[in-house]
């Protein structure tokens, strides 16, 4: 399977405090943003051949800087854009 070949879904909290991103290959969920961090993670199938599960996680109340780090990260791995307003900011931490 190419790499172009594989799909994301992105899914939205109504209340804007988490966003997931899951593949449409496996079903596998490998980003998730909330208040209790980040985990940006591979698909199942890639852990299966051997990848690690974490290639990014983060534990504790996320910041402005993690929420555009997130951001970034699933538009360059995934393709996925997630809107800036998407998390209410009244959730992230001030960055020191």
């Amino acid at each position: 399977m190419e790499l172009t070949d594989v799909r994301y879904e992105l899914q939205l909290s109504e209340s804007r405090n988490a966003i997931w991103i899951h593949s449409c290959i496996d079903g596998s969920t490998v980003g998730r943003f909330g208040r209790m961090g980040i985990d940006l993670h591979n698909t199942a199938t890639e852990q299966m051949a051997g990848m690690p599960e974490c290639r990014m996680c983060t534990h504790g109340k996320p910041s402005h800087t993690d929420w555009q780090l997130f951001r970034d990260k699933a538009l360059e791995w995934w393709g996925v854009m997630v809107p800036e307003d998407a998390f209410d900011p009244r959730l992230l931490r001030l960055d020191e």
